[in-house]
């Protein structure tokens, strides 16, 4: 049963200035440059091939292969541009945010896709950068994603509609322009949405993003923008699991192999999985249609847990934000120290010779360094371990039926 209300944080820090030009410095070949097209493994949902097509929620797709493939894809949390993160990475009149992302950038790129959570529209500058509980980041940001291996994100998320149509559409501008693909709300009633589509080892991979809201209604979960009618596509109280089953089952239909979704729900600041969580869970994994849920929102790492063979990470915390303690809730203080813990998941899709698909997981805790930068280091049993032993045992908790293994 959902409250009739969300706690959010109020954003700390210094006021940013105006937005800087893109193109400032040159991005690496896996990268891309702000004005070269979205790398060959990526491509929008007209490129997968039809002759692929899998029958309704079947676990193959077309002829049996003649070797077992895998792939790997790297998720992470929560991309927080709050005004502190936006005031450590000021640079003159423009931004860097390379320097944030510098540790976890080798455990991106060593998956074979790389999928963030971003929770800001892109665009902004001057009054309308993060402020309060609105967020608003420059296309900089996107930039310092892009170089750090992410090759898309789900924009579906209580900020998506922070500022306006217009913020949906730079957002979308902004991501296709740096090669970041996008599953989100879409800039209009005339563009599709999503999903987006990756193609990696042989697999065309589909991702679908929904949110309980997109304008931080408080109390209605099935208010859609009005100004932004075409965006009930992406609440999930709207479409309900019906509705993202079919999303799954179109996306199958123009061939996707892998099915993932993106799911911003959950109550901020708490652990434990709600029993909406595991009840939308349950429902779409059990469809045959989603092969993984990729969770987001409540801002603090929650489980992960396998249901009839597939797997769900409720939420990997924050990847990259300015959170912080002294808003009570849930039954106790929120920890600083838990808001700064994050996790990202390589997650292991292996298809047999039968077209059988298995997964497995491995992962990688981390932690926004607040006092330095805003840096996101990786943590290990020996560099940290007490925020070591705060992610992985949540991560693991309820018996660890993911299987899912620590890479340190």
């Amino acid at each position: 049963m959902r409250p009739a209300h969300r706690i959010r944080f109020a954003a700390v820090g210094a006021t940013a200035l105006l937005l800087a030009a893109c193109s400032a410095g040159t991005s690496d070949s896996r990268a891309g440059t702000l004005s070269s097209p979205a790398s060959s493994r990526m491509a929008g949902p007209s490129s997968a091939s039809a002759s692929t097509t899998p029958a309704y929620g079947t676990r193959t797709t077309g002829p049996h292969p003649k070797a077992a493939r895998s792939v790997t894809i790297a998720v992470s949390g929560d991309e927080i541009p709050h005004p502190a993160v936006l005031a450590a990475a000021r640079r003159g009149i423009g931004w860097d945010f390379g320097p944030m992302f510098a540790q976890i950038a080798p455990v991106l790129r060593s998956a074979d896709v790389a999928i963030c959570q971003l929770e800001t529209p892109l665009g902004a500058s001057g009054v309308n950068l993060s402020h309060g509980f609105t967020m608003g980041a420059p296309a900089a940001f996107a930039v310092g994603l892009r170089r750090a291996g992410f090759d898309g994100c789900s924009t579906a998320n209580n900020h998506s509609f922070d500022q306006g149509v217009a913020g949906l559409r730079e957002t979308r501008r902004i991501m296709g322009a740096t090669g970041l693909q996008a599953a989100g709300p879409a800039a209009d009633a005339s563009h599709p949405a999503q999903p987006a589509i990756y193609h990696a080892k042989g697999f065309t991979i589909a991702q679908l993003a929904y949110s309980y809201t997109l304008d931080n209604t408080v109390g209605d979960s099935s208010h859609v923008p009005a100004a932004a009618p075409w965006t009930a596509a992406n609440l999930y109280d709207v479409v309900g699991v019906a509705g993202i089953e079919k999303d799954a089952q179109a996306a199958r239909a123009q061939g996707a192999d892998l099915v993932l979704v993106s799911m911003h729900w959950g109550e901020e600041q708490d652990p434990h999985p709600t029993t909406e969580q595991r009840r939308i869970a349950r429902e779409l994994l059990t469809s045959g249609t989603v092969d993984y849920i990729i969770g987001n929102h409540p801002h603090v790492v929650q489980p992960c847990e396998r249901i009839d063979g597939r797997m769900v990470n409720y939420s990997f915390g924050n990847d990259l934000s300015d959170q912080f303690a002294g808003i009570v809730a849930y039954g106790g203080a929120v920890s600083t120290e838990a808001a700064q813990d994050g996790l990202i998941a390589l997650v292991t899709f292996t298809r047999d010779t039968d077209g059988k698909i298995t997964s497995t997981e491995r992962l990688q805790p981390t932690r926004v360094d607040r006092a330095n930068s805003h840096v996101i280091r990786l943590v290990s049993k020996a560099s940290d371990p007490a925020s070591w032993q705060r992610t992985t045992s949540v991560a693991t908790a309820g018996g660890n039926s993911c299987g899912a293994t620590p890479l340190h």
